[in-house]
């Protein structure tokens, strides 16, 4: 969707023009004369009716002037390592040619890592700017996902280059995150021990090294989280195990990431308790499926 004249808040990429407000993704938008138009409920309802009650874009205020054309690339999920590789980076990489507009709170990482892709952006601090020439892209489809990794795969990521500093086998811990972190991991450990599975924790790694270590992962066990992202890089025909609080947590994002690459994706759902919590027999029962020989 493009729209001339765009008047945009790059703290978290709300788009106004004429009585329409926009976030990134033209599926969400609302009309401000006509709010019998707007939904009633779900996720477009709740990110408008939030923003309402704040600060929205004044048309005839005074603001700065961006000249040219741009495309948007500023929503509030791009802090999260899965919207940067399933929404930020398949839009980048399928139209490279665009000049993006990236907002001030990005993580450094992800800018760098744009740097190297010669993607052309502009990070913008948190105030109103008057787009002269604004496009919101569509959220990518699954087929813009699967271009992006093999675009990566090709242009960007070799086997030469491939990270051989820990073994086939990962577990990834949370237990630096507060949310969908096992309580018990350490009741955990022996059991991944006995199996060959290296515990790790991403949340200083480089996305390179990310990328690098998942190439050559055979199998991975994880708890539900953006970690289970590097799944993409893994080869086919790998194993992955996904640890959930329930059942249908994070609406199965990751059953579809397992099946782009072509991996083995399986669930476990312990037995519910106040918290999140996994039975040692439980993990035994999968890993002995898996490496019978142990």
């Amino acid at each position: 969707m493009q729209i001339q004249q765009a008047c945009l808040d790059a703290q978290d990429g709300l788009v106004r023009s004429s009585n329409w407000l926009y976030f990134h993704g033209d599926r969400f938008r609302w009309n401000l004369i006509d709010p019998d138009k707007n939904p009633t409920n779900g996720e477009n309802f709740n990110r408008f009716t939030q923003r309402l009650s704040g600060r929205i874009p004044d048309l005839t205020s005074k603001t700065q002037k961006l000249l040219g054309h741009f495309h948007l690339g500023i929503h509030p999920h791009f802090h999260s390592y899965y919207h940067l590789w399933t929404e930020l980076i398949p839009q980048v990489l399928t139209q490279r040619g665009s000049h993006w507009l990236l907002p001030w709170w990005l993580p450094v990482n992800y800018i760098a890592f744009l740097q190297q892709l010669q993607i052309r952006f502009t990070v913008l601090p948190p105030r109103i700017f008057q787009c002269e020439s604004l496009t919101i892209p569509n959220k990518p489809s699954l087929k813009d996902i699967k271009y992006s990794i093999e675009y990566l795969r090709q242009n960007y990521f070799s086997s030469s280059n491939t990270y051989t500093g820990l073994t086939s086998r990962i577990y990834i811990s949370r237990r630096r995150v507060g949310r969908r972190h096992l309580q018990n991991e350490q009741e955990l450990l022996p059991v991944l021990d006995r199996y060959g599975y290296r515990i790790v924790e991403l949340e200083d790694w480089s996305i390179e090294r990310q990328m690098q270590l998942f190439s050559g992962a055979t199998h991975v066990v994880a708890p539900h989280g953006a970690g289970l992202t590097n799944a993409l890089w893994m080869p086919v025909g790998g194993k992955v195990l996904e640890i959930r609080p329930s059942y249908a947590s994070g609406d199965f994002c990751f059953s579809e990431i397992c099946a782009l690459s072509s991996l083995e994706h399986e669930v476990l759902v312990p037995i519910r308790q106040p918290t999140f919590q996994l039975e040692a027999t439980l993990l035994t029962e999968h890993l002995q499926s898996w490496h019978p020989t142990v």
